[in-house]
């Protein structure tokens, strides 16, 4: 459809709403499981209150989700292999109560066991859809089968200006990271192949167009980045906006909110009016903290229906930006008793930890909460490599904080006291469903990977103020840290890479000393990482991971052996176990922000350190001496 604007005109004029969700990670109810608390940070149930007023205001109104629904949340978890899978399942029961007019796949609906997913995807009303995901023909894939279609065309009655009605024909498709089959090789490699999205929305765009769509829209589980496209880039919605024939993009995958000041203006992007290559464009954000609003004036021309206007909005459903949505009756009672279902097993007593645990400072040194799970990788992985053949060969473990503010907010933070543990504590810790993985690897390569690692952190320079360790929405989920290894980590170097894994600064070394029990490790030293299936699958683009390099091991969740680890170990610490540590830097004093709860173990962190204040947003500032350290 053209984009141009026909203005003055008394052709039919019509009004049509886009409304959508994305990444919503199971976050039904507004309550932290993890804390075991009611939160006011945004839920599905509060969107579906936005959603609902905007039904009522504008009639021809659709609604759509764009994928990573399945899991992330503690009430979706007692759905994975037991009862309650397909219409029992708390979020296949919301989102039919919602009335979705169509759902898109995301890359984390295949974190689940294949039966799991089926019985879900079933069980949903609205059509399922995914253009670039298929069946192999090389392995059975049959759990697979008939689950979601390529796209649908939705015809809506609509009524001009004049009090004339027609009908409007929408048709969406959906598409998301091809990375997915590396990501989840332990489900669905050789079961399912992937496509370059930009290929698949070309011939989904021309198809529609063949079948009468007067309005395409393009679910795009994939981030807005730059225009620059390769094939099976991981974000392309702005390309993906540029292709003729798409009228509108529902953007997802990296948890930000589009239209926001946060992106810059470009050639292409347009942060203010919404619009990536001049289409209206929206990116709602993660957890359910976000609705993204779409509205078009539409008339009727001699080529058929054309955008005369277009208005972008996001809904923030935060407290914190003014007064929330109340949750909507109909999500609260579909999901009532999965809800106190989830509060009596996330309060089970699993074991007991002797010192608290905390995320806080997981950024700046070795922190309690990634050292207990990459001793639970390595005790697991030993069991598993015992017999094997490989039980000799220097074994070490990669672990990043999940759970470290960012754009998650200021209490998105692990904080576990001393005393006993319940399985919620394992979910605050480990909320995602990974699953262990065992890469077989060399020196060379893990000295690229911990390179990788470390590109989250700014490049620092003596005698400069106010300097930032890192940006504090750094996903810092793509920081990590080895286990097993010594290693210093020099932040007056440029970062050796980008965060995309491009090689940007070929001669930049910022992880010096590396040694392995003392010495230093050779280029060609064999060593087995212990990681998850998402990063040892090719997930962050980290150097030199494939699923290829995989060794078979049973098939175990972090989040399970974490909790068999804590059980056994009363989370008594191995000090021994060696890892990374900042090089000292004279003249530098660098700023960083942290939860408000990390005041209370500033004393513990031993780090010099002092707590500046609390600054926007509810995080607290902390300034490092990197000359004392």
């Amino acid at each position: 459809m053209s984009h141009t604007r026909l203005k003055g005109s008394e052709r039919a004029r019509v009004a049509l709403r886009i409304m959508a969700t994305s990444d919503v990670h199971a976050t039904l109810l507004d309550y932290d499981y993890s804390k075991d608390s009611a939160t006011e940070l945004g839920s599905l149930a509060r969107a579906a209150t936005v959603i609902e007023a905007a039904r009522e205001e504008v009639p021809a109104t659709l609604v759509f989700d764009n994928g990573d629904f399945l899991e992330g949340a503690a009430i979706a978890d007692p759905y994975e292999g037991g009862a309650g899978v397909g219409a029992d399942n708390p979020v296949v029961k919301a989102m039919n109560a919602l009335r979705y007019d169509a759902i898109g796949l995301g890359n984390h609906e295949f974190n689940m066991p294949a039966e799991d997913v089926r019985a879900a995807l079933q069980a949903l009303l609205p059509p399922v859809l995914c253009a670039n995901l298929r069946l192999s023909r090389d392995r059975d894939a049959s759990v697979y089968a008939d689950l979601w279609q390529s796209h649908v065309l939705l015809t809506r009655s609509v009524t001009d200006q004049r009090g004339q009605d027609h009908d409007l024909q929408v048709g969406v498709f959906s598409v998301l990271p091809p990375q997915v089959v590396a990501w989840d090789a332990l489900r669905i490699a050789g079961r399912l192949v992937a496509e370059d999205m930009m290929a698949a929305a070309r011939r989904q765009v021309a198809e529609l167009r063949r079948q009468g769509a007067d309005v395409i829209v393009a679910l795009a589980h994939s981030g807005v980045r730059d225009d620059h496209h390769t094939e099976e880039t991981e974000n392309v919605s702005v390309p993906l906006a540029g292709l003729d024939g798409v009228d509108v993009v529902v953007a997802g995958h990296v948890h930000r909110v589009f239209p926001s000041p946060s992106f810059g203006l470009t050639e292409a992007i347009d942060p203010v009016a919404g619009t990536l290559h001049g289409t209206p464009a929206v990116m709602p954000g993660v957890y359910a903290t976000h609705v993204g609003q779409i509205d078009l004036s539409l008339v009727r021309g001699a080529e058929g229906w054309q955008v005369e206007t277009q208005e972008v909005q996001v809904h923030d459903l935060r407290a914190e930006k003014g007064a929330a949505p109340v949750e909507s009756p109909r999500i609260v009672s579909a999901v009532q008793g999965a809800h106190a279902q989830t509060l009596a097993n996330m309060r089970r007593t699993i074991g007991t930890v002797k010192g608290p645990v905390t995320s806080y400072f997981s950024m700046v040194k070795d922190d309690c909460a990634s050292r207990l799970v990459a001793e639970a990788k390595l005790a697991f992985a030993r069991r598993e490599l015992a017999g094997s053949g490989l039980e000799d060969m220097p074994l070490v473990a990669s672990v990043a904080p999940l759970k470290c503010g960012g754009r998650a907010g200021p209490f998105h933070y692990v904080d576990v006291a001393p005393g006993a543990v319940s399985a919620r504590v394992i979910a605050d810790m480990q909320p995602y469903s990974n699953h262990v993985s065992v890469i077989q690897t060399c020196g060379r390569d893990v000295v690229e990977w911990l390179e990788k690692g470390c590109a989250v952190y700014n490049q620092l320079f003596a005698g400069e103020e106010g300097q930032f360790l890192y940006d504090r929405d750094t996903p810092t989920y793509n920081r990590e840290a080895i286990y097993g290894l010594s290693y210093t980590v020099d932040l007056s170097q440029p970062a050796r890479y980008a965060m995309d894994g491009s090689l940007i600064n070929p001669q930049a070394r910022r992880v010096g000393d590396i040694c392995w029990r003392g010495v230093q490790i050779a280029p060609s030293q064999d060593f087995l990482l212990v990681t998850n299936d998402y990063r040892g699958g090719g997930g962050g683009n980290f150097p030199a991971m494939g699923q290829e390099r995989a060794v078979e091991i049973a098939p175990a969740r972090v989040r399970d052996i974490l909790a068999q680890h804590i059980a056994e170990t009363s989370g008594q610490r191995d000090e021994t176990l060696e890892t990374w540590q900042l090089h000292r830097m004279k003249g530098v004093k660098a700023v960083f922000d942290t939860g408000p709860g990390a005041a209370a173990y500033l004393d513990l962190a031993g780090l010099p350190m002092r707590r500046l204040g609390a600054v926007e947003g509810g995080f607290a500032r902390f300034e490092l001496d990197m000359a004392r350290l």
